[in-house]
């Protein structure tokens, strides 16, 4: 099993994802530009949660950070709608792209999209 795999096998929720971006966020600005604290943070995090999954932090760092790669190259004004964003970030399955793990380009997009249409 490769390590995309073993991150996508990780079961984690939209809200998850949201407490995981507040976490980082809650970091000082001179730890939060650092991988190291990030993962330190969200292992953390994954421990109080009650993650059973010894790989759930590196599965949330990996789902944010190919967020955060996402965002920074196609939705760099942030126009997408937060909630479907979030969930279509828990649900999209992470892969091996040039810039290492994460997200397909166009097909986050269009889950992005058919989330946002979703009538509830």
């Amino acid at each position: 099993m490769s390590a995309t795999d073993l991150l996508n096998a990780v079961p984690i929720s939209a809200a998850q994802i949201e407490a995981a971006l507040e976490v980082l966020a809650a970091l000082s600005a001179h730890l939060r530009a650092r991988p190291q604290a990030q993962a330190l943070a969200l292992q953390a995090y994954a421990r109080e949660a009650g993650f059973e999954e010894d790989a759930a932090s590196a599965a949330l760092h990996a789902r944010v950070a190919a967020l955060a790669r996402w965002t920074a190259a196609n939705d760099p004004e942030r126009q997408s709608d937060p909630r479907s964003v979030l969930e279509a970030t828990a649900r999209f399955p992470l892969s091996d792209t040039e810039a290492g793990i994460g997200f397909e380009a166009g097909g986050f997009q269009e889950l992005i999209l058919f989330i946002d249409d979703l009538p509830f």
